[in-house]
């Protein structure tokens, strides 16, 4: 079995970022014997996650911060109103980790909402880091996930319409091709109705691109596809879609315990393997899931 392992796996620049702050400070917290917590979890991966807590770190809530800890926010960002209370809080050592690249989309947002443009944002409404986009917005918005082009097709018409001026940005790991149906068909829409000016701005991450564009390559190449990140991973969710969509033998673990028997006689009957990982995969699970599956061919 050939093992290979697509180019831009794994940790982009914001989670390396995000667990390097978070690793200095819980070294400073040992010295100073205080308590960290982090206000929501830091990346989504819950092998990481359940590391930290071994190290008596916590995920909390807001509401359930302590007086005089350090408080990590996490990479996704959070509320307007979180970063509020945040300041009211007595005491307390902020590290903030926010993807830069989820702060620039706060910083535009703002911006144009404040200079009346309606908002469109194409994400998950339920995930953090669109909570936080959207708690930045002064005026009225509208979130729509791609599965929900066709039944909302008529609401996004209306939101259009009713509104002269939109602006529109994307979560950072939104698909790309999903992002450019989105805005054309929004642009169809705007041109219609004199007057109106539609705006819109690149916002996925760079390195979300990169690593679709990689495993897709890789993945019309093997016979197999392993994607390696947590389920509760937006862009993990994403870069399995691109994978799958191109290799039918594919499979999304968090690790080499989720196989099924079934999934790994498919691995073994596979001439070549591939493996790719979302972005809040550290190294050492790559290195993990390739020792394994050489494991495979004893």
């Amino acid at each position: 079995m050939k093992i290979t392992v697509a180019d831009n796996s794994g940790v982009c620049f914001g989670v390396r970022r995000a667990l390097s702050l978070l690793g200095d400070a819980v070294a400073e917290a040992k010295k100073n014997g205080t308590k960290v917590a982090m206000l929501g979890p830091i990346i989504h991966n819950p092998r990481v996650i359940a590391h930290y807590a071994a190290e008596g770190v916590e995920v909390t809530d807001i509401d359930s911060i302590q007086e005089k800890s350090c408080v990590v926010i996490r990479s996704h960002g959070i509320t307007k109103a979180e970063q509020a209370k945040l300041g009211s809080i007595s005491g307390i050592t902020l590290v903030d980790t926010t993807c830069p690249y989820v702060q620039r989309i706060h910083q535009l947002v703002e911006k144009r909402s404040a200079e009346g443009f309606a908002v469109l944002i194409m994400g998950d409404r339920e995930h953090s880091e669109v909570k936080g986009i959207t708690s930045r917005i002064s005026g009225d918005f509208f979130v729509i996930h791609p599965t929900e082009f066709d039944s909302k097709s008529g609401e996004l018409s209306d939101f259009i319409k009713n509104h002269e001026k939109i602006f529109a940005v994307a979560q950072t790991t939104s698909r790309p091709a999903n992002y450019e149906y989105l805005l054309k068909k929004s642009r169809k829409t705007a041109a219609e109705l004199p007057g109106h000016r539609f705006l819109a701005v690149e916002t996925i991450c760079t390195a979300t691109l990169k690593r679709q564009d990689s495993a897709g390559e890789l993945a019309k190449k093997v016979g197999s596809m392993v994607v390696i990140g947590g389920k509760n991973s937006s862009n993990t969710s994403k870069l399995f879609q691109v994978v799958s969509e191109k290799n039918k033998n594919s499979f999304w673990v968090e690790s080499p315990a989720d196989f099924t028997e079934s999934d790994i006689e498919t691995l073994k009957n596979s001439e070549s393997v591939g493996i790719t990982a979302g972005a809040s995969t550290p190294d050492d699970q790559i290195a993990e899931m390739k020792l394994f599956l050489e494991s495979l061919n004893d």
